[in-house]
């Protein structure tokens, strides 16, 4: 299932929306069963019958999270085996994959409830966080990981191998988090398609740099 804005969705995916908004906004103890039913236009009952009560309902949205950002961003970035990519076509891929996440946080309707969800998890990690890290974040690090050691010659598990996938991946999530701090500051009245490509360049230059501050100090 994936995270749509469609207005005549069922029950079921009324409610995971639901819930991914009132669960980021408010956190999970706050969000009552009645909350999500009303926001969802549902009956309170659907909660139970769809995902067995409100700790189904938070891994269904987790689950939903994975299922989009697997589909809309990461699904695309097919990797060839490493025995067959260059470190010039690993570093490009990384482009890639930065220009796709920054276009979804910075466009998506949706990408503003996902980061509400997400960091509640990362602040106060329950169940769903290890269904966000098993389906999404190690997944999406360990391949990122593989990009940056093609690049730099580095190895994948290598400590700056990895730190360095985690700030690629926090330039990203800046913009997103910091959005209004970012849109005033910048002078914007919106972040549409020309900001999301400025912000992806300065981010892709930032990784360039540091892939060839690696490749300086490999051993």
């Amino acid at each position: 299932m994936t995270i749509g804005l469609d207005m005549h969705a069922g029950t079921r995916d009324a409610l995971i929306r639901a819930g991914l908004d009132l669960f980021g906004r408010h956190g999970f103890e706050a969000s009552s069963i009645r909350e999500i039913a009303q926001a969802a236009g549902v009956n309170s009952a659907g909660i139970a019958y769809h995902f067995g009560g409100k700790d189904g309902l938070r891994k269904a949205c987790a689950e939903a999270i994975v299922a989009t950002m697997r589909q809309r961003v990461f699904g695309a970035a097919a990797m060839p085996p490493l025995d067959e990519l260059t470190p010039e076509a690993a570093v490009e891929l990384l482009f890639a994959v930065v220009s796709r996440v920054t276009a979804f946080a910075a466009q998506a309707p949706e990408s503003e409830m996902i980061a509400r969800f997400v960091v509640r998890e990362m602040m106060e990690p329950s169940l769903a966080f290890e269904t966000l890290y098993e389906g999404l974040v190690g997944p999406v690090h360990g391949r990122l990981c593989l990009l940056w050691a093609v690049a730099t010659g580095m190895e994948a598990e290598a400590r700056e191998t990895r730190l360095a996938a985690f700030a690629t991946i926090g330039q990203v999530l800046y913009f997103r988090l910091a959005r209004p701090a970012v849109m005033r500051r910048m002078g914007w009245s919106a972040m549409g398609e020309e900001e999301s490509q400025a912000i992806a360049a300065v981010i892709r230059a930032n990784v360039g740099a540091s892939i060839a501050s690696m490749r300086e100090r490999r051993p």
